[in-house]
């Protein structure tokens, strides 16, 4: 019997590990309907019209506004530090100053490249102070004109 109870026990805990395990799967943005899209036509549909069909973008073109963006991305997370984009769909729609699409652009994962931030800093303009002539400056600077009063006065401002 007691047996039994361990090995229960022990095939209990063993699933518990291998759930522990398996992927957690992470849906960002809107699953785009493939039929809506393809109702998106170039110099027929207008911005009212990808609205209704499709909802507001994800994001828009910042300056001139003239191409909305649908993103879609699904990762998976083994563990609370390891995630792994493994899919991503993304859908430009492109208008005219009237707001007739122009053009729909679909692009995955695989068009996606890389970004790698420049390391170098900004030069701002101003004066490089030592130790010495930070000190120096800060002498007196720390008085309020309360404190400034009561010592002329003979008292003590605490």
């Amino acid at each position: 019997m007691a047996r039994c109870v361990l090995r229960a026990g022990a095939s209990a805990l063993a699933l518990l590990l291998v759930g522990a395990c398996s992927p957690t799967t992470v849906n960002h943005g809107y699953r785009l309907d493939t039929a809506r899209i393809d109702l998106v036509r170039p110099g027929v549909t207008t911005r009212e019209e990808v609205e209704r069909l499709l909802g507001s973008p994800s994001t828009v073109a910042t300056l001139d506004g003239g191409t909305w963006y649908y993103v879609a991305q699904r990762k998976e997370r083994a563990n609370f530090y390891q995630e792994k984009l493994v899919e991503q769909e993304v859908v430009a729609i492109a208008f005219d100053p009237r707001g007739i699409v122009t053009r729909v652009e679909r692009s995955g994962l695989e068009d996606a490249q890389p970004v790698e931030p420049v390391a170098e800093t900004t030069p701002t303009r101003g004066n490089e102070f030592t130790l010495l002539q930070q000190v120096v400056g800060n002498i007196g600077r720390f008085n309020t004109p309360t404190d400034a009063l009561s010592r002329r006065q003979g008292r003590s401002p605490f």
